[in-house]
């Protein structure tokens, strides 16, 4: 009920919506999405709509994405109701929906500083592997790179990956924002909001080109928890300088798929932890994704498996569907258990979307 309140009241407060209900064009696509928040923004920073001294510009650059993310969700939501867009379709979008917003946000904070590359977005978790849905937060973290400029420039990129956070959040009278979380970043909630190449590199006991480092034995890197290795088969470049991106994601995958899959007895005593403390079930309570034989039951074992097999470039992949189509197929999961985790999948997914959309 409070979420058909929150509905009704979005279409009386923002009119414009209802286009959304009556004249929709068609199932968005992650293409469409992307165009739509062009469109918006364009439409709100206009030079003409700026020449007036009323108009304050980064209200209106906010309020261009707040509006194409509200009109966008609608969009989505309907399209599923409607049986138009299949759950995981649903997911792509909504996905592209937050690239596209945290690509704008980027483009503007590095603008504002002067800048114009040396700053990566890497989505993690849902977002990093395209799958979030309604409501979801989003799982960043910001690497920059400045070769011989390191002290120069570390400052402004920690203050442009500190207004990207702001743009993308900060409340809006168009819609809300999107909520961030950073807990994934290097060394977890307790470590640096942006961090170098070389940095993130040497934390995981690399050179920035990917080789050994020659002292990793007493290098951190070397002591980085399974959990943070495992975190990086969802690492996706979603924003900002594609370059920077691709040569973080391969350091992520040579730390994930390189180095063999955790212990077994560890991996699943932190599974029991999270669903005894986390999801604190009971006999009237199921928790879809923390609970015994959740989401997150699928996701780990998946993830194992493509530790385990990570040798094989054929089962990297931050997507989970395709990761398990990908372990069957190259003979690493069998036919009937890759079944099970596919469908149980699919159900959980569609579950927790429709309670988020209903």
């Amino acid at each position: 009920m409070k979420e058909r309140r929150t509905a009704i009241a979005k279409l009386v407060f923002r009119p414009e919506l209802v286009d959304s209900v009556l004249f929709t064009k068609g199932a968005p696509t992650p293409d469409s999405t992307r165009r739509d928040v062009d469109l918006e923004v364009a439409a709100a920073t206009a030079p003409e709509l700026l020449a007036d001294e009323n108009v304050d510009p980064q209200d209106a650059f906010v309020g261009g994405l707040r509006h194409a993310k509200a009109r966008v969700t609608m969009e989505v939501g309907l399209a599923e109701l409607a049986g138009e867009l299949k759950t995981r379709e649903a997911t792509m979008v909504l996905s592209a929906l937050a690239d596209a917003t945290l690509e704008h946000a980027t483009k503007r904070a590095l603008e504002e500083r002067g800048l114009e590359r040396g700053l990566a977005v890497i989505a993690m978790g849902k977002l990093g592997g395209r799958e979030i849905g309604y409501g979801s937060d989003l799982d960043i973290f910001f690497v920059y790179d400045a070769p011989g400029r390191e002290d120069e420039l570390a400052e402004k990129y920690v203050r442009a990956a500190q207004r990207v956070l702001s743009l993308v959040s900060t409340p809006h009278g168009a819609g809300p924002g999107y909520e961030l979380d950073t807990r994934l970043r290097p060394s977890g909630s307790h470590g640096l909001l942006v961090v170098s190449l070389d940095a993130f590199a040497r934390y995981h006991g690399l050179t920035r080109e990917g080789a050994p480092l020659e002292d990793a034995a007493e290098d951190r890197g070397d002591r980085a928890a399974d959990w943070e290795r495992q975190a990086l088969i969802k690492a996706r470049a979603c924003a900002g300088d594609t370059e920077l991106g691709r040569k973080v994601i391969a350091l992520a995958s040579r730390v994930a798929y390189e180095r063999g899959a955790p212990d077994a007895a560890a991996l699943n005593h932190l599974r029991m932890r999270m669903e005894r403390e986390l999801a604190k079930e009971g006999p009237r309570r199921y928790d879809v994704k923390l609970g015994r034989g959740g989401i997150v039951d699928v996701e780990f074992a998946v993830q194992w498996l493509q530790m385990k097999y990570g040798a094989d470039p054929r089962v990297r992949t931050t997507d989970t569907e395709t990761a398990i189509g990908a372990l069957e197929t190259c003979g690493y999961l069998d036919a009937s258990v890759a079944a099970v985790l596919r469908e149980g999948y699919a159900m959980l997914r569609r579950l927790e979307q429709a309670l988020r959309v209903v």
